[in-house]
């Protein structure tokens, strides 16, 4: 299982793990979009992006609020993300999904706090991600 929900008192936190750090992007956005349980419609949809941050977990963190704000904007959810290029400072790719109607639970933001990405012994990687519902 690529992800876990975690106890929080008051939001959503996760535990996303991939083999790579540029599959955990993708991880940690199926893991949300999962959550919020979009009610899907026909007609899919691409999002390009791309974001600048200084770190690795500013980096995520700025990227699944990068997915939340095309989510409202367009009334859509992602469950696919396409990376171009990727490295600890830099992100570039696209969002794929579908429009939707609306959803069962809404995730308002990723926060900073308490999130963590690193590399584990075994080359894979993890993401603590907190929430705010």
């Amino acid at each position: 299982m690529p992800y876990r929900l975690l106890e929080h008192t008051a939001d959503l936190c996760f535990e996303v793990t991939a083999a790579s750090f540029a599959e955990l992007p993708g991880e940690a956005l199926r893991a949300m979009t999962e959550w919020c349980r979009p009610e899907w419609r026909d007609g899919a949809v691409e999002r390009p992006f791309h974001i600048e941050a200084p770190d690795r977990v500013a980096l995520l963190v700025d990227l699944l609020n990068e997915a939340l704000a095309l989510s409202q904007i367009h009334r859509e959810a992602y469950d696919v993300i396409t990376i171009r290029s990727i490295n600890e400072n830099y992100v570039e790719g696209s969002f794929h999904g579908k429009a939707i109607s609306g959803a069962r639970d809404e995730i308002k933001a990723v926060t900073y706090h308490g999130a963590k990405v690193e590399e584990l012994a075994d080359g894979s990687w993890v993401a603590i991600l907190l929430m705010d519902i």
